[in-house]
Formats: C-alpha cells, sequence, structure tokens
C-alpha cells in the first residue's frame, strides 16, 4: 500500500540545490538514494493523494506515474543547455497523448526558490488556443466569471504571448491579455518552503485544483 504524503523535507532541497552546483554524472550518482527517497517518493505519494481530485476535475487525465511526475533527467537535444539534471521537480495532470508544454495541465512543483501550482501550458498550442479564443468570444460573461472569481486574484497569468495584437475587430479590452498569447496558464507561486515540509501541503494544492477546476473545464471544452 503506498504512504500518505507526509511532506517533503529539508533534504529535498539541500539535494536540489547541491545538484544546481554539482550538475554532472558523478554527483547524481552518488547521491541517487537521496534524489529517490527525498524528491521522488515524496512527489510520488504527493501525486497519489492528489490524483482522486485530478479525475473529478476530468476522468480522462492520464494516470500513470510515469506520465504524472517530472524525471529528473533533461532532454538537451534541442537546447544549448546541456546540463543533464533538474534542480526542480513537479507533477502534472494531463490528458493521454498531450505534452507537457501543448496541454492543458493541473500541476504542483517544487525548486529551491519556493513551491507553486496552478494550470495552463508553458509552451504553445496553436489549435489549442485557437479553441479556447472561440469558447471565450462566444461566451465573454462565462469566463469573465471564472477568471475574476473568488480566489483567483492569487493566480498570476502566465504563458508566452504576442508582441503585436492578434485579437480580432471589436474585441472588448479586458479580454485581449488572455487571446494574445501562444499558451496560456495561471499559477500561485510561494517564495517560501516550510509549508512543504508539512502533511497540510496536500489540503492546500487540493483546494487550489478544485478552484482552478470549472477554468479548467472551460479551457478544454469540457
Amino acid at each position: 500500500m503506498a504512504q500518505a504524503f507526509q511532506g517533503f523535507n529539508e533534504d529535498t532541497y539541500k539535494f536540489l540545490i547541491e545538484l544546481a552546483f554539482n550538475n554532472n554524472k558523478e554527483f547524481y550518482h552518488a547521491n541517487q538514494g537521496r534524489y529517490r527517497a527525498n524528491v521522488k517518493a515524496p512527489m510520488e505519494a504527493l501525486a497519489l493523494d492528489l490524483l482522486p481530485t485530478a479525475l473529478d476535475i476530468d476522468p480522462s487525465f492520464n494516470t500513470r506515474m510515469t506520465s504524472i511526475l517530472s524525471r529528473i533527467y533533461r532532454d538537451t537535444r534541442f537546447t544549448k543547455d546541456k546540463r543533464p539534471y533538474r534542480d526542480h521537480a513537479w507533477l502534472g495532470f494531463r490528458r493521454p497523448g498531450q505534452r507537457l508544454s501543448e496541454g492543458i495541465v493541473l500541476y504542483f512543483e517544487i525548486t529551491p526558490q519556493g513551491y507553486g501550482y496552478g494550470m495552463g501550458m508553458y509552451g504553445g498550442n496553436p489549435e489549442a488556443m485557437a479553441a479556447l479564443r472561440q469558447r471565450i468570444l462566444a461566451d465573454p460573461a462565462g469566463f469573465r466569471a471564472l477568471v475574476m472569481g473568488p480566489g483567483m486574484e492569487k493566480y498570476a497569468l502566465t504563458g508566452p504571448a504576442y508582441k503585436r495584437d492578434h485579437t480580432p475587430p471589436g474585441t472588448p479590452e479586458e479580454l485581449k491579455p488572455y487571446l494574445n498569447h501562444k499558451g496560456i496558464g495561471w499559477e500561485c507561486f510561494h517564495q517560501r518552503l516550510t509549508p512543504t515540509l508539512k502533511p497540510e501541503l496536500l489540503d492546500e494544492v487540493r483546494a487550489a485544483f478544485l478552484e482552478l477546476g470549472p477554468l479548467y473545464r472551460f479551457c478544454v471544452g469540457m
């Protein structure tokens, strides 16, 4: 039986900080046990405890842990940054067949600087964004009610944006910040780590997912 989430610990962040300064195979291979015990294991426990809530929001989410949990190995094939390992970790609930950068994801992340959670895509997806723009323009009042609802003020609008206005003539000004994105997301990030050391972090992230659930369903067309 999987262990319930009990929080991360001080060595979770000590390991990530040390990895940032020693981003090489020698350091990682010598400290794999620390990664598995203090980063991967608690992140998996958190993911398992969040899974029922995530499936209530979208029953089609992929339930495989290999899809939900981030990998420590970086894909360096298409980037100038050749560091082999990530110095942060996340979990993300997404639909099967979707890349993390191109689909709407409910996520939680930890970094040596803090922790955050939210929903959205961190890359661009022209097809998905075109469909979302149509939904927003078809129901602007409904969309505004979701993004301006109680609790939403703590989420920052994220995602790559166009430099020039790409909205149709006559688009209300209050909608343009959302329509002018190549990819879109909402994130709440805390520059502190103490709350992640406690089991109550689960309640905070679960509440955030429930809070974002209606907006998620609007964005994916449910």
